[in-house]
């Protein structure tokens, strides 16, 4: 019986043994193919969806709040607004997502909205910014005609950011 315990004792440390292998093994694998090169990432002249991507983030008043050292750590809600390549203007498929995100802030009563490109979008080229800048006025610019408050609305950087 004794001899039984140990053996089964040890047949579960292995098996432990090779799960935090396994758990290891995965954990340190790269990301999956395909990925920019960390040259092109360094450069800023990744290209690919997230140099397309606008964020409209906002604060919901309802939401719990954790104040800490004088700051207000409330959570932002965000939402990624993606546009196809070499447009500025957001699709019919965007408009509907944009007339549905009005209407979530409307109605939820969010605050702090916030739009602006994504970090990518900003650390690429000149032509990128630029593009980025056109796209988050377009995806405000859509907030305002379903309904949201001009004044609820910061979009950064402005188009005349390099003033």
């Amino acid at each position: 019986m004794k001899r039984m315990m140990i053996i089964t004792a040890l047949g579960f440390t292995t098996a432990i043994g090779a799960a935090l292998a396994a758990k290891t093994a995965v954990a340190s694998d790269p990301l999956p193919m395909p990925r920019p090169a960390a040259e092109q990432v360094a450069a800023g002249t990744a290209t690919g969806i997230e140099t397309r991507m606008i964020l409209v983030s906002a604060i919901d008043p309802a939401a719990s709040r954790a104040t800490g050292y004088g700051v207000d750590e409330t959570t932002r809600i965000t939402f990624p607004v993606y546009f196809a390549d070499g447009r500025t203007g957001p699709s019919a498929e965007a408009q509907m997502a944009l007339r549905a995100l009005a209407e979530e802030i409307t109605y939820r009563g969010l605050t702090n909205i916030t739009v602006m490109p994504s970090a990518a979008a900003m650390s690429a080229d000149y032509e990128t910014q630029a593009a980025a800048e056109r796209r988050a006025a377009a995806v405000a610019t859509a907030l305002m005609e379903n309904g949201v408050p001009e004044r609820w609305i910061a979009v950064q950087p402005g188009l005349a950011s390099d003033v």
